[in-house]
């Protein structure tokens, strides 16, 4: 943390090294840790806690003195459910349903393009990671399974199962684990499943697993390397074969006597391991408009991917959202309100630099230090410009997406002033960045009064329909605005002043608009007036309204 940026109260992330540290004294390298399954959709609430939060302190215990490491652990022998989100990939879904029970990587990916399930999925997030979080190192369970720290953790834990299994009964209040449980998952040989079999006896010399199988009702020994352990044991076997000192969990691990609760008694009473540093985070939900259809899930596909993310923003944006907000607070995200998420990022960055006042010193402190952590406490300088995410949306209608497009548009952010800084490379990425970034948006997301569409003539019927005192209207603001020098500023306070002198009431100044959008677009509603007018040709903005005259 930079010297200037130090908060009272610190911010959430500085007060969870601080913690992490004090829990861990004398600790010199930091291994800290997170874990999901690729089961479905990679949605970005998996961002949160495994990604951004974890990241976060790692780069503030390096920046502090010491080593860290971050690994994301993917779950990828678990057994596919086959839910009707996971069937439905499938163009037979009933077909589909074969391989149900099978781990996650044994899946074949439904579109015939990579080589499993898994491999499909994690593109749109694992090839995306790196723009969120740096060194953050991916390790497979099924690989896991492989090594040889692993299979040592195994053997200890089957060698002591007995002691574990009288641990976890203690939290198992009905159901308890009888006195043949084995806690070890084996692959069947015949039917590829691991969710259908059951552990009858263990060779711990030869590494293999006697078992029957519900499925396919056949007993057989297994390679343990190709099995897994019941996810509790996994977990804790995972913390003690990493030596992980701090994993971040969702809520659902949070209560207390649960199954975290119970993984750290194993793992310090059997094992004799410390357990991990803590800390929950709450979920991220998923909405469209004002519909919020709960958290967001991977088997669920309730949600979208982080590269969808990146088709219409900056991967900072959403940093900058998961650190500014308390991580206990619930997030409801959507896509058709990115243009408020990049509002409130600009805001950010201009608050930092000090270019816009802020009142609220302890807020303010929260803004500047949760922008500084999206660059891992090294922002670079400003670049000189923002262009406003709504701006973008009206330009990028207006242009086409080639580079030349691009200059079109700086051209006219110049001639309107709204660009006046000397145009570098930095500014002209950026400008172009954020056009496709808006018109991406435009074409998926935008509410149809945000659609450009201006028709070639203003239509005989609309300016029959339109009455004497609206033409005249029309009329006298086309001559005002004619005189005026042609920015989004001066139309503003042209169309301020211009109700001013005629005294218009609300009611007719809606109207006016109304009148005014049906001209240029042909529909009543549309973008912001003044930005959109801005952005076209001055003379034919004027000789459009000329075209509504009274005969």
């Amino acid at each position: 943390m930079s010297n200037n940026l130090k908060t009272t109260p610190p911010h959430w992330i500085d007060k969870l090294t601080t913690d992490l540290i004090s829990n861990w004294p004398g600790i010199k390298t930091f291994n800290s840790n997170c874990g999901i399954s690729v089961s479905g959709q990679q949605h970005i609430g998996r961002l949160r806690g495994e990604i951004v939060l974890t990241n976060a302190v790692v780069n503030e215990l390096k920046i502090r003195g010491y080593e860290a490491t971050h690994s994301l652990i993917l779950y990828t022998a678990d057994p596919w459910k086959g839910k009707k989100a996971q069937l439905d990939c499938f163009s037979d879904p009933d077909e589909a349903k074969k391989y149900i029970d099978w781990r996650l990587i044994d899946v074949p990916d439904p579109t015939n393009q990579y080589p499993s399930w898994v491999d499909y999925f994690w593109r749109a997030f694992g090839d995306y990671l790196p723009k969120f979080a740096r060194n953050v190192e991916i390790i497979r369970t099924h690989e896991f399974y492989q090594t040889g720290a692993m299979k040592n953790t195994i053997i200890k834990l089957i060698e002591k199962k007995e002691q574990v299994r009288k641990i976890l009964n203690k939290y198992r209040k009905e159901n308890p684990f009888p006195e043949d449980w084995i806690p070890f998952k084996p692959l069947c040989n015949h039917c590829n499943r691991i969710g259908t079999t059951k552990a009858l006896e263990v060779d711990l010399d030869e590494y293999r697993v006697h078992y029957y199988c519900d499925s396919c009702q056949k007993d057989d020994w297994s390679d343990m390397k190709l099995g897994k352990l019941t996810w509790r044991l996994e977990w804790l076997a995972i913390w003690y074969t990493l030596n992980i000192h701090f994993e971040p969990y969702g809520k659902d691990h949070a209560t207390p006597g649960g199954s975290r609760d119970s993984c750290i008694e194993v793992l310090e009473t059997v094992l004799q391991h410390p357990g991990p540093y803590g800390f929950w985070n709450e979920w991220v939900g998923y909405s469209e408009g004002r519909t919020d259809f709960g958290d967001m899930t991977s088997s669920g596909f309730i949600g979208f991917t982080p590269k969808k993310w990146l088709k219409y923003s900056e991967p900072e944006v959403l940093k900058y959202i998961y650190l500014k907000t308390p991580p206990r607070r619930r997030i409801v995200l959507g896509l058709d309100k990115i243009r408020n998420y990049v509002t409130e990022y600009d805001k950010a960055q201009r608050i930092y630099f000090e270019l816009e006042p802020f009142d609220d010193n302890t807020e303010l402190q929260t803004i500047r230090r949760s922008y500084e952590i999206v660059f891992y406490n090294e922002p670079p300088e400003y670049r000189g410009f923002q262009l406003d995410y709504s701006h973008a949306i009206i330009l990028s209608q207006l242009i086409s997406a080639s580079q030349e497009g691009t200059k079109q548009a700086i051209q006219k952010l110049q001639a309107t002033e709204i660009l006046t800084t000397t145009l570098t490379k930095e500014i002209e990425e950026h400008i172009h960045s954020r056009l496709t970034q808006a018109r991406n948006w435009v074409l998926d997301y935008a509410a149809s009064h945000l659609h450009i569409n201006i028709p070639e003539h203003v239509s005989k019927t609309l300016i029959d329909q339109i009455d004497k005192k609206m033409k005249n209207h029309v009329q006298d603001l086309a001559l005002e605005l004619a005189s005026i020098k042609w920015t989004e500023e001066e139309i503003k306070q042209k169309m301020i002043s211009f109700r001013q002198k005629r005294d218009l009431s609300r009611k007719e100044m809606s109207r006016l608009f109304q009148v005014l959008y049906q001209i240029f677009l042909g529909s009543a509603h549309g973008p912001r007036f003044a930005p959109f007018i801005a952005a076209l040709d001055k003379e034919w903005v004027i000789a459009r309204l000329k075209e509504i005259h009274t005969p």
